[in-house]
């Protein structure tokens, strides 16, 4: 079993992006820069982060090398925005981390502490100028931050919340917890001490006394990595990305942002959504290019990591298998040191069995090792084509997998085959409807599905003949997409083989492994949030954000929807999603809407659902076909959305 968390020890082949980056951040020619490191979720952006800081500390360099003497005047500074979310001002919490860590700084802290006192005093102001004073006098409030009063009783209420909030805190402080710093500088006192003079107005300032901190310290470059923007809310994104722009164009400095892109242009797009677009054609393409710019301006260089590759996820996995496996921690560093070799020699090879077993010389193979390395060949093509080359996924599938084969040797199941359950896996991880299909044919036939072999038999033949392929469209459309046919015609092939006991495994409590809310992507669950929110502003953007996401996404989009609707069949905000889907031309949720309401009891259906899909086949007669069966099925009863329905035929 591996932990879910990020690491500065490169499994993954990143060096090269480290590497990159660092040139790019440390380059006084280039600064100041702001550059986006973008993948989706689970990419690695926050293990590159680390690598980062590691290889930018000079601590981590012997004492005689040339790295030591280059970063002894760089400052890394590091900032997670998601431990901030339920702070009461994100903005003013990345300008108190920054300064904090500088002031605390092991190197540089000694030199500017008194300095950065004076600046935390500005961002109080920034904190107190977000809050207001309808609750607290201004004279009040300027004798406690300047230090000349103490909270006096009368402001002992709401605004002695508001004077414990504007207090400073880093972000290894848990957000909302009471409670002072762990360090061993009493900042809030130094705040008091300072003799420098506070208002409002230094809040225009902060950029020109931050930037001759810098030249003061004799910092060559600032270097600040903010990761996790995008697991935080719309309005904790747009906050942060303020509070570095406050920083654009002071000299010395460096950001580097890890994030879905797509979910930094959705809360861009949500915070500019009331702007109007009169003198514009298309007021969609013109918001579209609003978001283009504002990112193109704060973001000036950005980076999209790749997904991995068969072979690199190959080599991950064989590099996770060592470090579960090989306790000799010498031997451990020297495999380490022969893959980074190899990858330099050749960046297409793979680190597999062969590989482990040069590096380990005339030591022996641990058996449970060799095995791993074995089993990982096999499946790295399968694990790749179903995970899309995800690091995260890939290492919480193996540790599914392993849950599951362990299960397996406890129930004394012995004929279980690692192919068949790994194919099984994908399917369930990345499709879940199609898992469930297959769940309830081969539960009906003894273990062995009559439909997956009629899609065996057209997809995968003998002769290798796909030419009748489109008879797997008249079954299911779902089960005819690019990955399904894939799916089905790898090895192996399964409608011979018995399924029940890989069921059995895969139906008990450590399906919440693979499949549920935690492994949905952010950017599709920020979707998913707004497009069931009941606000019609929130759902008509998510529903052109749909068109953003890939097939796999949308199917699962559509899968949550569903699973939604048949857990609260009697809230029409479901129904108005897949209705919304529809009209903007997202196939897939014709097929899920018919489904849905053939499966949820007529009953608990709201009758203005009815009425919606008269409007839509109206509207879009071309569908008219394929609700046929949801019509017929629900005037046979005697319902409220059935009744809602049956003006239809009379107005034909």
């Amino acid at each position: 079993m591996w932990s879910d968390n990020e690491t500065s020890q490169d499994l993954l082949g990143f060096k090269v992006h480290v590497d990159l980056i660092r040139s790019v951040v440390t380059n006084p020619k280039l600064l100041p820069v702001t550059l986006g490191v973008f993948g989706d979720w689970g990419s690695g952006k926050t293990s590159i982060m680390k690598m980062l800081e590691h290889d930018l500390d000079p601590e981590n360099y012997p004492p005689d090398s040339p790295e030591k003497e280059k970063y002894e005047k760089i400052a890394v500074l590091y900032f997670n925005g998601w431990l901030f979310e339920g702070y009461d001002d994100a903005k003013s919490a990345l300008l108190s981390s920054i300064l904090l860590q500088l002031g605390e700084h092991k190197r540089f802290g000694p030199i500017i502490k008194e300095k950065v006192a004076g600046l935390l005093k500005s961002v109080n102001w920034m904190r107190v100028a977000k809050f207001g004073v309808k609750e607290i006098g201004m004279p009040a409030l300027a004798a406690y931050i300047t230090g000349g009063a103490s909270i006096v009783p009368s402001l002992m209420g709401s605004g002695k919340k508001i004077f414990e909030s504007i207090l400073p805190k880093k972000d290894n402080e848990e957000a909302g917890k009471e409670g002072k710093s762990k360090s061993e500088i009493n900042w809030e006192e130094m705040i008091r001490e300072d003799k420098s003079e506070a208002s409002a107005m230094d809040v225009r300032t902060f950029r020109q006394d931050f930037e001759k901190l810098l030249k003061e310290t004799n910092i060559e470059s600032l270097v600040v990595l903010i990761d996790d923007l995008d697991r935080c809310s719309n309005e904790r994104i747009i906050e942060n990305l303020e509070a570095i722009k406050l920083f654009l164009n002071v000299e010395r400095t460096a950001f580097v942002i890890g994030a879905d892109p797509r979910i930094v242009r959705h809360a861009i797009e949500v915070r500019y959504s009331q702007m109007k677009f009169k003198d514009e054609r298309d007021p969609t393409e013109a918001s579209e290019r609003l978001v283009t710019d504002y990112l193109e301006k704060l973001i000036q260089i950005p980076y999209r990591l790749p997904k991995l590759s068969p072979a690199e996820v190959e080599s991950y996995m064989a590099l996770l298998f060592c470090a579960r496996d090989i306790e000799n921690e010498t031997l451990l560093g020297k495999v380490h040191k022969a893959c980074e070799d190899q990858r330099c020699a050749n960046r297409y090879s793979v680190f597999g069995y062969a590989a482990v077993k040069e590096a380990f010389g005339e030591n022996e193979l641990p058996a449970t090792l060799s095995e791993s390395l074995i089993f990982s060949s096999s499946i790295a093509p399968l694990i790749t084509e179903g995970l899309k080359g995800n690091p995260r996924q890939v290492k919480r599938f193996l540790n599914a997998y392993f849950l599951r084969k362990e299960l397996a040797r406890v129930a004394g199941l012995q004929s279980i085959r690692d192919d068949v359950l790994v194919k099984l896996m994908v399917l369930e991880y990345g499709h879940y409807k199609q898992f469930m299909d297959l769940f309830e044919w081969q539960a009906k036939q003894e273990g062995r599905s009559s439909e997956l072999k009629q899609f065996e038999a057209i997809l995968a033949p003998p002769d290798g003949n796909v030419d009748i392929e489109e008879e797997v469209k008249k079954i299911d459309s779902q089960w005819s997409s690019s990955f399904m046919r894939r799916w089905i015609a790898m090895e192996p092939l399964l409608s011979e083989i018995d399924l029940r006991d890989y069921f059995w495994v895969a139906r008990d409590k450590l399906s919440s492994t693979l499949s549920g809310v935690s492994m949905i992507p952010p950017f599709v669950r920020a979707i998913l949030d707004d497009i069931l929110s009941s606000n019609a502003g929130r759902m008509g953007r998510a529903v052109d954000s749909t068109l953003k996401l890939n097939a796999d996404e949308r199917i699962l989009l559509l899968n949550q929807i569903e699973k939604h609707i048949q857990r609260n069949p009697d809230q029409k905000v479901g129904y108005d999603a897949l209705r919304g889907l529809i009209e903007k031309g997202i196939v897939e949720s014709v097929e899920v809407l018919t489904r849905t309401l053939l499966n949820v009891p007529a009953d608990t259906i709201p009758p203005a659902v009815g009425n919606d899909l008269t409007a839509l086949l109206i509207s879009k007669s071309e569908l008219r076909e394929h609700f046929e069966p949801v019509l017929k099925q629900l005037r046979s009863t005697e319902t409220r959305v059935g009744r809602a329905l049956k003006p239809i035929e009379r107005k034909r």
